[in-house]
């Protein structure tokens, strides 16, 4: 039996573009994010136990990202998986994309299948956009901090914008299917309408401030915005949506403040520090 571990930030999304095989954006890579545990037995049979937070789960994600370890591999495994994380899933936190990105280092170890760090990431990302439950945030996710996807697009590579707030507050209103979401043409062309001009403005000027206004001018024009962020929008500055998720979110130098203000609409509040460090392995 042969275990390796490995972490990824999870990652909030303030807007973004969509393409054929991946998207661009800008957002914030999240401490609090993801640990995946994999221990994997050269067997007669192959068996894969997936479990989240100590439950099995279908984890569909995940479990393509094995079976595409297992096929290079070329030989029957017993793995086992466990992902751990305090993140809610389904909420735009880009959960499964730090699952995917985390089991993908993690296997990559533990089957010693040597692959370089951007076959690593290619692994997680098609998985992701297989299974429908994201396009670009594992590209992301192999950074810290606030970070805008670069040319050309769909991205693979971000440049960081420097932020004096150090803090995430994210108050968590219900899960959304990005599935439902990023396959729905008439969503589509709100999306890249807003989007491309939000990225147009972000690479103009890349700052932590403007970051935060075309988060909030992208939850107004994309469509997506839900009834319950845009009452905290209106209540409290500089909150946008998460993208996918009725997640409402605010970058902050106040935690404390910014949680007792959303308390007040909210019940499931999480504060976590911006990520110093992207996807690695423990």
């Amino acid at each position: 039996m042969t275990t390796s571990r490995a972490y990824s930030p999870t990652h909030i999304t303030g807007f973004f573009m969509i393409f054929p095989n991946g998207s661009t954006g800008a957002g914030i890579s999240l401490e609090e994010g993801m640990t995946t545990k994999v221990s994997v037995k050269q067997s007669t049979k192959t068996r894969i136990e997936i479990k989240i937070n100590g439950e099995k789960t279908s984890a569909v994600t995940s479990g393509k990202v094995v079976q595409k370890y297992l096929q290079i591999a070329g030989k029957n495994h017993e793995v086992a998986v466990q992902h751990s994380t305090r993140v809610p899933i389904g909420f735009g936190l880009g959960a499964s994309g730090a699952g995917a990105l985390s089991l993908s280092i993690a296997l990559n170890e533990a089957l010693k299948t040597g692959l370089a760090k951007n076959e690593v990431l290619e692994i997680s990302k098609q998985a992701e956009i297989e299974a429908g439950t994201g396009l670009g945030d594992v590209v992301a996710e192999q950074f810290p901090g606030l970070l805008v996807g670069l040319p050309p697009f769909p991205s693979t590579r971000g440049e960081t914008i420097p932020s004096k707030k150090k803090f995430v507050v994210c108050g968590f209103f219900g899960p959304i299917k990005t599935k439902s979401v990023i396959t729905n043409p008439v969503f589509k062309e709100s999306i890249n309408n807003a989007g491309e001009y939000c990225m147009g403005k972000i690479l103009g000027k890349k700052t932590a401030e403007r970051f935060t206004w075309l988060s909030r001018f992208f939850t107004l024009s994309s469509g997506l915005a839900t009834r319950e962020v845009l009452r905290v929008m209106e209540k409290i500055p500089g909150t946008a949506q998460s993208m996918l998720g009725n997640t409402a979110f605010t970058l902050t130098d106040k935690p404390r403040e910014v949680k007792e203000q959303l308390a007040k609409y909210c019940g499931n509040i999480l504060v976590t520090k911006i990520a110093s460090k992207g996807a690695h392995l423990l």
